[in-house]
């Protein structure tokens, strides 16, 4: 080997050996997008904890009645609930406006009609007008002239010329709740009812005219017998022989007979009226008691404390009816 050409071997080893002790560039970033992010302390791919949970209590949470996917009523639909819808209030008098059919998710009804007063003689307003079916304001029509007018008249002597309506048509489950079943307020089929107005100016509540049933709790114990504290004893009279007894009611007896004239009979004296909150009492329930005859579900103060103030009357078929 030549001296030049050795030289040349020895310069190629000594550029080889300084570039393997050189530092390593560093290695690309496999995300570029997040090498221009700013470093966070503690950040982590992974979610917190809340946010997990948060996120699982979102999944569970089910639809609103209202925000499920829904199909339209069919035009076939619609006509055959409007000629249904005829039928049932031929014999009835209603003032009402028919409503377009409500689609809304789960809830509606194909031929829906806002009822503002049943009835003619008296007619009874609607306060505020209720949106509901043509079956419920056909039961509601018949319960008021069968039931609710006669126990006016004959409790109170005035007909009731307004219901104040609490609830009619809405898209909801029962009590509000996200997880309970579809309410019939939801197919505007029931009726809530809070208020009755008479003619005479009068009105009651269900919340004030429903018994209240007292904790016995409540009532103070009575005294043993608060009359034997304070009466005085009466005076011992002085004994009496049997034979001045019998001389005495003998003598009494013979100067009756021999005075005893005929008297006119008795004049028939007309009972006292009953106190207003016993009649207002036995109103509402007897207005209870027709309504499990007439609907498919009543509902009022002993059913629980959501209807504590009001009748619930719906229609919804049951195998034997449901009323509390």
């Amino acid at each position: 080997m030549s001296l030049r050409r050795l030289a040349a071997v020895v310069l190629l080893l000594s550029t080889s050996c300084a570039a393997l002790a050189a530092e390593p560039p560093p290695a690309p970033e496999r995300n570029p997008v997040r090498a221009e992010e700013p470093a966070t302390e503690g950040a982590t791919d992974k979610p917190s904890k809340a946010e997990s949970e948060a996120a699982a209590d979102k999944k569970a949470e089910p639809l609103a009645p209202g925000e499920t996917p829904s199909t339209p009523w069919t035009d076939a639909e619609i006509a055959a609930a409007k000629a249904a819808c005829t039928k049932q209030l031929a014999e009835v008098t209603l003032d009402y406006e028919p409503l377009p059919a409500i689609k809304e998710g789960m809830c509606g009804t194909p031929a829906p009609i806002l009822v503002k007063s049943i009835g003619d003689d008296p007619k009874v307003e609607i306060s505020p007008p209720a949106t509901m079916n043509c079956a419920v304001a056909e039961a509601v029509a018949h319960w008021l002239k069968e039931t609710v007018q006669p126990q006016a008249i004959d409790l109170f002597g005035s007909h009731v010329v307004k219901l104040r309506n609490a609830a009619s048509y809405a898209c909801r489950n029962r009590y509000g709740s996200a997880k309970a079943p579809l309410s019939e307020h939801a197919l505007a089929n029931a009726l809530d009812i809070s208020e009755f107005q008479f003619g005479s100016g009068d009105s009651l509540t269900v919340l004030a005219a429903w018994p209240r049933v007292i904790d016995p709790g409540e009532v103070p114990l009575p005294l043993r017998n608060p009359l034997r504290q304070t009466a005085e004893i009466p005076p011992r009279l002085p004994p009496v022989s049997s034979a001045r007894l019998i001389g005495a009611s003998v003598l009494e007896v013979a100067k009756a007979k021999a005075s005893e004239l005929p008297k006119p009979p008795p004049e028939a004296v007309a009972p006292p009226p009953k106190p207003i909150a016993l009649r207002k009492t036995e109103f509402v329930r007897s207005l209870h008691e027709a309504a499990c005859k007439r609907f498919g579900t009543v509902l009022g103060p002993e059913a629980n404390e959501a209807h504590k103030n009001h009748f619930h009357l719906d229609m919804k078929s049951r195998r034997s009816g449901f009323c509390e």
